[in-house]
């Protein structure tokens, strides 16, 4: 259970390479997890319920990129979804070559995935994520131009969706993103800074009668909590009183509680010793909502140094081809 005893239970779900770096994140609709990995241009699946299950390799895209950024499913489609590749160079902290892939899966994987490349993205500093709008537009993030891309995968146009000063990097020697993680809901685009430690939200309204823009701002950019450093991950309760991110230097869960009749926030660390987690997915099922979540193990660069003290150290530096791990969460989200 949680400190704040908002979760039930906490269950390791399956453990992937040990020297990998995983950030893209899905539940497909068989019950499988899709997820990509950032230090290999590689795609997984496995059976999130099944500790037994070995994870599959469904996919590489070494031909045209050494790393995947991300990933999404794309709205009113059975099992497909857009995947983000780059070159990445980890230790250097640099990104180029951008790649938006479409890939079609097989609903029990007895079939290769279609893969079908869409675009390159041109002009843009680090892509650090694509997430659906619509199911037509796309927005990517960019950490290091502070801005949000939107993309119509009908036409493969990019064009600016919004830029703002909040999303720039903090100032200070080892601070390499701002902007990181987005969510969509009905009234609000969320977005994290990581560098700066905040969490913040977009007014939005979604234009029903426009498809070829699909969504857009209507109001500024409003601040909900600065005390999230080194935060990566974002997942919200269906009721958006609940912003789950972490930290994946010290190894934290926090939950932002936010108060909707004042929007005031309050922040709380929920789940500690973590080994690295990079990523939060909250899904609900038969409306009982479970939250995963994506630990990099023994993963350490000379910008990104892990708590010795940390208890969960002797199994992530298991050298065994096991590590990087998911666990699930049974959340209780109080109405």
């Amino acid at each position: 259970m949680l400190e704040d005893g908002s979760v039930e239970d906490v269950v390791l779900v399956t453990q992937l390479p040990s020297d990998s770096w995983f950030e893209g994140f899905a539940l497909r609709p068989n019950g499988k997890i899709l997820a990509s990995r950032l230090d290999e241009p590689e795609l997984y699946t496995f059976r999130a319920e099944d500790p037994e299950s070995t994870p599959e390799l469904l996919h590489s895209f070494e031909e045209e990129a050494n790393g995947l950024i991300n990933l999404c499913p794309i709205p009113g489609s059975t099992d497909e979804y857009l995947v983000l590749s780059a070159i990445v160079d980890l230790v250097n902290v640099e990104f180029e070559e951008f790649i938006v892939w479409r890939v079609t899966l097989s609903p029990d994987d007895s079939s290769p995935p279609k893969v079908t490349k869409l675009l390159k993205i041109e002009e843009t500093g680090f892509c650090i994520g694509i997430y659906a709008a619509t199911d037509r537009i796309m927005l990517i993030p960019d950490s290091f131009k502070n801005c949000i891309w939107r993309l119509d995968i009908q036409t493969n146009q990019v064009s600016l969706f919004v830029a703002d000063d909040s999303m720039k990097v903090a100032s200070g020697e080892g601070n390499f993103f701002g902007l990181n993680r987005i969510r969509i809901t009905d009234e609000f685009l969320w977005f994290t800074n990581t560098s700066a430690g905040m969490l913040y939200r977009i007014p939005i309204e979604r234009l029903q009668d426009d498809a070829s823009v699909g969504i857009r701002t209507t109001g500024p950019v409003q601040l909900l909590t600065d005390d999230i450093p080194h935060c990566d991950g974002l997942a919200i309760s269906q009721d958006q009183t609940a912003v789950y991110t972490c930290s994946y230097t010290d190894g934290f869960i926090w939950k932002v509680s936010i108060d909707p009749s004042t929007n005031k926030a309050e922040t709380s660390i929920v789940l500690k010793n973590l080994a690295s987690p990079t990523a939060v997915e909250l899904v609900y099922i038969n409306q009982q909502p479970k939250m995963f979540i994506v630990c990099c193990g023994e993963i350490e660069m000379n910008w990104f140094v892990q708590d010795d003290q940390n208890p969960w150290s002797e199994v992530a530096n298991i050298n065994s081809m096991v590590s990087v791990t998911v666990v699930t969460q049974e959340e209780t989200i109080e109405t």
